[in-house]
């Protein structure tokens, strides 16, 4: 791009700019000068909404100093009379709620309830919060504006009234909303609308305007701003309003029709900044035609110099004055001179180059014998190929690869740069590989060393995790258990329980923590402590479980979660207490061996919220029968096919093995899942416990024979 033409585009991007930034300003201007405007119409629609208010809930104080006048009304509130407090309600409201001065009278006691209520509605909302209500029992009179509900504003009055039952109350009076904002729409010839704090049309002059319009305005500040619908353009202003409770209670929106003003504002913008384009467009167009006729001398002056830069000589630049032009000729004379006494020097410092090359040739051969064999061959082949172009033209077609094209182009020096550069990168190749290896050689000793001593933690804590289960218990006459655990992992998160309570009777838990490893593990001792320690002082299934999961539900920053069932199983009746919190369901095996799902109450895992309610259920077991707990492990191990266990196959299982001991029927079931697994890794902590109830010929054997003794 030429010289003259860059100016051209400087100075018109200065002047565009300029413009912009005077129109910015401008706009800031007018912003300005608009503000003060902005605050009095802000100003001046809220005195007149408040004076609306007051006006309206002076009505509504009036109404209420009836009713608190009325000692009827009042006797009945003292004797606690609902029925007369009725009858005289209807008869002192109806004349209000026909003509529509109120809508609702309500007598609330401290906690929000209604006590009485006359309104329009079969079960109006409460007129007060809570809060109110205790700001007026302690003395405050509140009158103004509430949201009772999401789709109604409600103008209300209340102070304290006549006790019911020895207890406070609070009498209220409202009407509707609407009263007030037709009233304020009409002083301002203006579409008016009351918006809830989540910005929705609660009331409004003309619904159907605001539905069209779609408007998103901010809470809890007053904004004046522009909308448009079809070839209309609305003035909107927002005021914020005051709820009863000193808190916000919305927006009270006014929408105007203000399509010719706010036009003729717009028309008159536009032909602003047509008239600024305009003036940029010629002020640039007379800058470039200047520019071109006065910088013409100096581009006659560069095509000379062109000339003389390809070894033309002959050229010549007469000029006459002494201007800049001139000053060029003068100095294209002086360059000529001296471009044949360079190539005098030129020749001279050629010959030295020349020898120059052939001893920085050999040193490259003598280094390049350090190199790789490959990369040595190669090097030397790009030295033999420079010294015999240096001494004749080969002959046939010249090779067109790269350091050919070199060769012809820059004579020797420029090809031997680049075999000195192939060179320098082969060595510091060569030097990075070796230094990546040996950085490797020692990250991998590193590793290996830290493999051997997490390996060696890891079997620590296998050891712990498996020494903190309960050990097989010592025989007992009226019933057996059995609890066996394979973690996928060097730690696992399933765990089981059981222990004997004092009075006789069995604890019994099986349970799966969420995820696998060592955070797993941690957070399945974490809840094995607590509901051990819980058991031994609750004898509430249902209680523990709820205990429990409000001790681990605080402070649960990594969502842990584990499902379980707990049981308490009373040997001398055979009942069974479970409470199933999330976990899969427990399997029953009867004596003769056959096998049956029990559908328990299926509650939400423990630790998912702090909050809740877990029921038990009772079922007996009779003599010779087993109660068989299960993790997820089992039923969803996996062949190499991708097939699951399943609860099928497990219930068939058990029903093949039913009528052995626990410990017999846990190994066996163990067994099984092993052989379907063959080939395929385990994917799952494997987790049973299985508790039976002895025959009564066991039972009356062992009870006996301590009497044989005797």
């Amino acid at each position: 791009m030429l010289l003259s033409t860059r100016i051209a585009v400087i100075v018109s991007l200065a002047f565009t700019l300029a413009f912009g930034a005077l129109f910015v300003i401008g706009l800031q201007r007018e912003a300005l000068v608009a503000q003060p405007h902005t605050r009095i119409a802000l100003t001046g629609q809220e005195a007149l909404w408040r004076e609306i208010l007051e006006q309206e809930t002076l009505r509504l104080v009036e109404l209420k100093g009836r009713v608190e006048a009325d000692e009827a009304f009042r006797g009945a509130m003292r004797d606690a009379d609902l029925q007369s407090l009725r009858r005289l309600g209807t008869r002192l409201t109806r004349e209000w709620l026909t003509s529509g001065e109120a809508s609702d009278l309500q007598i609330l006691d401290a906690q929000g309830q209604i006590v009485f209520a006359a309104s329009a509605l079969a079960e109006p909302p409460p007129l007060l919060d809570i809060s109110t209500i205790g700001a007026i029992l302690a003395g405050a009179s509140p009158v103004g504006l509430r949201q009772v509900s999401a789709d109604e504003f409600r103008t209300v009055a209340a102070s304290r009234f006549q006790p019911w039952n020895g207890a406070p109350t609070v009498l209220a009076i409202g009407s509707d909303a609407s009263r007030p904002l037709r009233s304020f729409a009409k002083a301002m010839e203006a579409e008016s609308y009351l918006v809830g704090t989540r910005g929705r049309m609660v009331e409004g002059t003309a619904p159907d305007l605001w539905r069209d319009l779609a408007l998103v305005l901010p809470q809890r500040v007053g904004t004046v701003q522009q909308a448009s619908l079809g070839d209309r353009l609305y003035a909107v202003t927002a005021i914020p309003i005051a709820d009863i409770s000193a808190g916000s209670a919305g927006l009270l929106v006014t929408v105007q029709d203000a399509t010719e003003s706010l036009a003729a504002l717009g028309r008159l913008t536009t032909l602003t900044v047509a008239i600024m384009a305009i003036v940029a467009i010629l002020t640039a167009g007379g800058l470039y035609l200047y520019l071109r006729h006065s910088f013409a001398p100096l581009v006659r002056a560069v095509g000379i110099l062109g000339a003389l830069v390809r070894g033309d000589t002959s050229v010549s630049l007469t000029s006459r004055g002494d201007d800049e032009i001139g000053q060029i000729a003068a100095a294209i004379t002086r360059l000529r001179r001296s471009l044949s006494a360079i190539d005098e020097t030129r020749r001279q410092r050629e010959l030295q180059r020349r020898r120059q090359e052939r001893f920085v040739r050999r040193q490259m051969e003598a280094l390049a014998e350090t190199l790789e064999p490959g990369a040595r061959d190669e090097v030397l082949s790009d030295l033999g190929r420079i010294v015999a172009a240096s001494r004749a033209a080969p002959e046939g077609p010249e090779p067109d690869d790269a350091m050919s094209r070199l060769i012809r182009e820059d004579d020797q020096l420029g090809p031997i740069a680049a075999v000195l550069q192939q060179m320098s990168a082969r060595v510091v190749e060569q030097h990075r590989r070796l230094s990546e290896l040996v950085a490797r050689l020692r990250e991998a000793l590193v590793r290996e060393t830290r493999l051997a001593s997490l390996q060696q933690e890891l079997a620590i804590a296998r050891e712990l995790q498996h020494s903190v289960l309960p050990a097989d218990m010592a025989y007992r006459p009226t019933y057996a258990v059995k609890g066996v655990m394979e973690s996928a992992q060097e730690v696992g998160g399933d765990f089981y329980d059981f222990f004997e309570r004092p009075d006789g009777r069995l604890v019994f838990v099986i349970a799966d923590v969420s995820g696998k490893g060592v955070p797993a593990a941690f957070f399945m001792a974490i809840a094995r402590t607590l509901l051990k320690a819980i058991a031994l002082f609750e004898g509430d299934p249902a209680v523990c479980v709820r205990q429990l999961n409000e001790l681990l539900a605080v402070d649960n920053d990594r969502m842990m979660f584990v499902t379980l069932i707990f049981g308490v199983f009373d040997p001398a009746t055979g009942k069974v207490e479970l409470v199933n919190a999330g976990h899969l369901p427990p399997i029953r095996v009867a004596g003769d061996g056959s096998a049956s799902m029990i559908e328990t109450t299926g509650d939400m895992a423990v630790a998912v919220a702090e909050t809740i309610d877990f029921t038990s259920r009772s079922l007996t077991l009779n003599p010779g029968e087993m109660l068989v707990l299960y993790t997820d492990g089992v039923t969803e191990a996996f062949d190499a096919a991708g097939d699951q266990f399943g609860e099928d196959r497990l219930m068939r299982c058990l029903e093949r093995v039913g009528g052995q001991d626990p410990a017999s029927v846990a190994d066996q079931v163990i067994a099984m899942v092993r052989k379907f697994e063959e080939g395929v890794d385990q994917s799952d902590d494997i987790t049973l416990l299985v508790v039976q109830r002895a025959t009564q010929e066991v039972a009356q054997a062992a009870l006996a024979a301590p009497a044989a003794a005797i």
